[in-house]
């Protein structure tokens, strides 16, 4: 059986004989999306533009985990705008395999990059002593190597579309073409998720069973944004599991010569946009939990409510003389 040739390969809703399953599936799908573009991404842009525009006014005195976390918003920003292509679903984006490939090898920078970015700041908070940390000691380095590995890591992915040969033929393409080869999943399965997860889990229990340097005094501003890298973490633990595991469905699929159902084709669906979703709520979560974004972000409000009052008793005040 050759797993090489992709030529089969085709979206349910397009082969599939069950029409009422295809009409509900793509509604699903169209509310959702239309709900995501509405609500989800003007706000993740407004609240992650605020946000990474507090870290740049307050760059001279950014700690190392601010550095990282403003990383992190940029990512989230990025991913908010790449996301974009999934905007007329259950419609797929036309362009041609080059097209496609530029997708795919960008949103791959940005998945690679947000985890390896939310290890970094898992390292420093829960291990702020620790021997490891001495390596993230400078932090423009230490975000050139993550977003170094990031790039290496979409390009091992990328090699693994199987359209090299192909690259102006027009396609149908998402994020994760569909036509990739069953690698493309299984590697950036183990890249993006297997690894990380296997580093906090080893991180954790190093944690727990309480090492020498966990009593050496964290860095006032590790200390103050603990609760927003774990509210990062466990967000992205549990929009990536989700996601990986519709990922792997899809290579097994694949490696069994069947294009799936509707019903998988919506699962696929709904977990890019939960993929998307993870960095709503991380930018989202950066601005609420973070100190320094979270004050300045009173501040602005408090000055919007004093200005609203002023105007509202000018008004009144000219009300009464008029009267």
């Amino acid at each position: 059986m050759d797993h090489r040739n992709m030529s089969w390969v085709r979206y349910p809703s397009h082969v599939s004989p069950a029409v009422e399953d295809i009409i509900a599936a793509q509604s699903i799908i169209a509310r959702c999306t239309h709900v995501y573009v509405a609500v989800c991404v003007p706000l993740s842009l407004v609240t992650g533009l605020f946000s990474l525009g507090v870290f740049i006014q307050d760059r001279a005195k950014l700690g190392v985990l601010d550095r990282f976390l403003a990383g992190l918003t940029a990512t989230g920003i990025l991913v908010t705008l790449l996301s974009l292509n999934a905007a007329g679903r259950p419609d797929y984006m036309s362009t041609t395999n080059l097209g496609c490939g530029a997708l795919s090898f960008f949103s791959n920078v940005c998945y690679f990059l947000a985890q390896y970015l939310q290890g970094a700041t898992l390292l420093l908070s829960f291990l702020p002593g620790s021997p490891c940390c001495q390596l993230l000691a400078r932090p423009m380095a230490s975000l050139a190597a993550a977003g170094g590995c990031a790039v290496c890591s979409s390009l091992i992915v990328v090699s693994l579309l199987g359209t090299s040969g192909e690259l102006h033929t027009a396609t149908m393409c998402q994020a994760d073409p569909l036509t990739a080869w069953p690698e493309y999943e299984i590697v950036k399965f183990s890249l993006g998720f297997a690894l990380a997860l296997s580093f906090q889990m080893v991180l954790f229990l190093l944690y727990a069973t309480r090492p020498a340097w966990r009593v050496t005094p964290a860095q006032r501003d590790t200390a103050s944004g603990r609760w927003v890298v774990l509210a990062v973490a466990l967000n992205m633990l549990a929009c990536r599991l989700f996601f990986n595991a519709v990922l792997l469905h899809r290579a097994q699929l694949k490696l069994g010569k069947d294009v799936g159902s509707p019903r998988d084709e919506l699962l696929m669906n709904l977990a890019e946009l939960a993929l998307s979703g993870e960095s709503f709520i991380n930018v989202v979560a950066i601005l609420l939990l973070h100190t320094p974004c979270r004050l300045r972000l009173l501040g602005l409000l408090e000055r919007l409510t004093q200005r609203c009052r002023r105007g509202l008793d000018n008004s009144m005040s000219l009300n009464r003389v008029g009267g």
